[in-house]
């Protein structure tokens, strides 16, 4: 029974080189196919006891679907909240984190208009 669970050395070894090969083709592809991509550089940690995690996934939302160039995007709270399958209260409550932490900066254009996230630098 033992020996049954137990791998040989050389297949971990051949798993772990096809886990790194898969990743680096997905990349590689996703890249080719000019796909957006979104960094998360090593200081953004800080924040992960800061804000909620309800936040933190709104953050990569907005990295994901803003310019890549701007950091621009513009989407109404009532499409995030739908793309979240949450109120927009509680999307409202993540957004003000986002803003009173400095991650992110909302302005409203016109009135009854969406208004444009614009991501900060963290350091």
């Amino acid at each position: 029974m033992d020996f049954i669970n137990k791998q040989h050395p050389d297949m971990v070894e051949i798993k772990n080189e096809l886990m790194e090969v898969t990743y680096r083709q997905w990349r590689k592809k996703n890249y080719q196919d000019n796909r957006g991509f979104f960094p998360i550089f090593e200081g953004f940690e800080k924040y992960f006891s800061l804000i909620s995690p309800g936040a933190i996934s709104l953050y990569v939302y907005f990295g994901m679907k803003s310019n890549t160039k701007t950091g621009v995007s513009f989407h109404s709270l009532n499409k995030i909240a739908s793309e979240f399958d949450k109120t927009p209260r509680t999307i409202s409550n993540w957004l003000q984190e986002l803003v009173d932490i400095g991650l992110i900066y909302r302005k409203q254009k016109k009135l009854n208009t969406v208004s444009y996230t614009y991501l900060r630098p963290y350091e």
